[in-house]
């Protein structure tokens, strides 16, 4: 009969207690993502959701989510381990490990991207156009985390050093994309200040801005899956990958110029979202960018 697959393609049922075991762990650390969200912000998340209707607070854990979900797609693609233990215990290792790295690169991106500004302060005040930011970082670190993951063929202990020098490259990038987007910010508006307009709760601002960094996770997830990863030489690895990945974020940049300039034509772009508060706009130019973005990483 049509669509019955045969027996021999059917999943054995060691694989689906493996399946079961990974449905199980992956619920569980979306739990931990919840919790460990308001752990770090020094708060109660249940209090900052469900009390003071916290809108940028959960936001802003709602980034986290997605962000582990990018993360853990590609721990799903790994070889299976035929021991339901050891199965589990890599899949929690890696999902663990992969908060702790988005926490690590949220972290880092407030430090020197955001770094005239008490992200976390003003995110707890309610700061939605913040808190969209932050969730665009957490995701653009994971699209890195899940690029590092297909770069490196899995992950294991000889490939943690790689990981750390692509993660520090990979923030480097997201830190100087938003030092090119506040300078542009500054020669449109007579010397103001893009963190100042995002602390000031400016959410089109804050939508573009979102939008590059998504851009930029996704060019640089792309830039492992150009090149060969080759454990004999990995500082030249490395050298490529970045190259790759400046590359592309000045071809996004080109060619999202020059989109926005079609697709907007007649529009007064910049005016439009940063001196008339135009949402609609904003998105619509984020969208841009993301395209573009993912129009180079398929074709290159």
């Amino acid at each position: 009969m049509e669509g019955i697959l045969p027996l021999s393609l059917l999943p054995s049922a060691e694989h689906l207690l493996l399946q079961g075991i990974d449905l199980v762990l992956v619920l569980l650390l979306f739990v931990a993502a919840r919790y460990s969200h308001g752990w770090f912000s020094g708060v109660d998340s249940t209090s900052e959701l469900a009390e003071r209707d916290n809108v940028a607070f959960g936001i802003s854990v709602a980034g986290g989510v997605v962000a582990l979900a990018i993360a853990l797609s590609e721990v799903f693609m790994l070889p299976l381990v035929n021991q339901p233990i050891l199965h589990g215990l890599r899949l929690l290792a890696l999902g663990i490990g992969s908060l702790l790295m988005i926490r690590l690169g949220r972290w880092s991106y407030d430090k020197w991207g955001l770094h005239r500004f008490d992200k976390r302060e003003l995110i707890l005040e309610g700061n939605i156009a913040m808190a969209l930011v932050d969730g665009a970082v957490a995701c653009a670190i994971a699209m890195v985390l899940k690029g590092s993951m297909v770069w490196f063929d899995g992950l294991h202990w000889g490939t943690v050093p790689m990981l750390l020098v692509n993660f520090i490259a990979a923030l480097t990038l997201l830190v100087l994309i938003s030092r090119v987007l506040e300078w542009r910010f500054s020669r449109h508006n007579q010397g103001g200040s893009l963190q100042q307009a995002l602390a000031q709760g400016h959410m089109p601002v804050a939508i573009r801005h979102g939008g590059y960094l998504l851009a930029c996770g996704l060019l640089m997830h792309s830039s492992g899956l150009s090149s060969i990863f080759s454990p004999n030489e990995p500082v030249s690895n490395l050298a490529i990958w970045f190259s790759l990945s400046v590359c592309k974020i000045l071809l996004l940049i080109i060619f999202s110029s020059l989109l926005r300039y079609l697709v907007l034509a007649k529009v007064k772009v910049n005016e439009e979202i940063e001196l008339q508060n135009n949402g609609g706009v904003a998105a619509l130019e984020g969208a841009l960018v993301f395209a573009s973005a993912y129009l180079i990483s398929h074709l290159f």
